[in-house]
């Protein structure tokens, strides 16, 4: 067999046949099988240039595939220098590759190709070779929720009386100590620069937001500007949020960016609370590895489902399922400064990234 490891585009396969790839040898329905969703996903990034960058084993005599690894370029800021990175998503072997070696060689493909790599939600077979290829694994994501009516997703939830007691301590009140603006791009690019001065992260510049948020070929995405009133930067917090209302059980808010001016990231932190209030939200929750974001959602009362064994809440929605740990995976790699990358409390990697916040196939059905 003739094997050749590259990307889709420079071995001028059709995507077609990577969705078709990833439709037989998945063992569930899956977005990446999905036209619309797989073409936003890989080829309308705007590091991608129209080109589709997922690596491919493939058997140029049969032409076929026998293994893929779904991967987003996407520029990676580390200690405030811009370093080629990816996003890594979906990787699977044929059945009848199995131990032919070709996910391995994809795999040391990429870290040729690339200087930072992130990937989540790594199963135990992937992660023994991960490991062996020099990433490091973090076994859950640190995960947070706010509990704002408990009385609907109590049927859904693990809890004790400790839990109890403090989700009524910790109960949410209306709070006005910030101003909501409209989003700006000047100012935003001002609070980019305060993103790349405190955390190591992927691009979040203006390109890649349009991207992510307005163009999305299924979710709906809201942005929003919050401003401490008491700070004299007033650079403000940009704020990102993702409804999920398609649950008849209950209503739940998805945080899904929060950075910027430090005095406001407390101000949209306020604000999304208030914001679940008004709309009727039952419970909301934010994905965030950074100490220096995190550190104010646990100053306002939101369980850390990584640290809070009182208190349980599904991350599965569709169907509902409660896994443990409720969260997910994620493993790191950097060609170089590796100890930069593996210092955490700087990393910022939230919902936003990677496949955290993929439509399942159940929620393509739906749609």
């Amino acid at each position: 067999m003739a094997i050749k490891i590259g990307f889709v585009h420079e071995l001028n396969i059709s995507s077609n046949l990577v969705q078709k790839f990833y439709k037989e040898n998945w063992p569930t329905k899956i977005a990446l099988s999905n036209k619309k969703f797989y073409d936003w996903q890989f080829i309308s990034p705007p590091s991608n240039s129209n080109n589709d960058f997922c690596v491919v084993a493939y058997d140029q005599v049969n032409k076929k595939i026998l293994g893929a690894m779904g991967l987003n370029k996407r520029d990676f800021y580390l200690c405030g220098k811009k370093k080629y990175g990816a996003e890594l998503t979906t990787w699977v072997v044929s059945k009848d590759s199995i131990g032919s070696g070709f996910g391995v060689k994809i795999l040391l493909y990429i870290q040729k190709n690339f200087e930072i790599l992130i990937g989540m939600g790594i199963s135990e077979t992937a992660l023994s070779i991960y490991m062996r290829l020099g990433f490091r694994y973090l076994k859950s994501i640190p995960r947070f929720v706010k509990i704002v009516n408990f009385d609907n997703i109590k049927d859904y939830s693990q809890y004790n009386n400790l839990a109890s007691k403090l989700i009524s301590m910790w109960k949410p009140k209306i709070n006005n100590d910030f101003f909501v603006k409209p989003f700006d791009n000047e100012k935003y690019s001002e609070i980019e620069k305060l993103l790349k001065h405190h955390s190591n992260h992927f691009s979040r510049d203006i390109h890649h937001l349009v991207w992510r948020y307005k163009n999305h070929p299924y979710f709906n995405y809201k942005e929003f500007l919050i401003i401490n009133p008491n700070t004299k930067l007033n650079f403000g917090a940009y704020v990102s949020l993702r409804e999920e209302f398609s649950l008849s059980e209950f209503r739940v808010l998805h945080v899904m960016d929060i950075f910027g001016d430090e005095n406001c990231i407390l101000s949209g932190v306020k604000f999304i609370q208030n914001y679940a209030i008004e709309n009727n939200i039952d419970v909301i929750d934010f994905y965030c590895t950074s100490s220096f974001v995190f550190k104010h959602f646990l100053a306002q009362g939101w369980f850390s489902i990584n640290d809070d064994i009182s208190f349980r809440f599904p991350h599965l929605f569709h169907p509902i399922e409660l896994r443990e740990p409720p969260t997910t995976s994620l493993i790191y790699w950097s060609k170089d400064n590796f100890e930069d990358l593996a210092d955490l409390s700087k990393l910022y990697i939230t919902k936003q990234d990677a496949d955290l916040d993929r439509p399942t196939g159940y929620t393509l059905k739906r749609i």
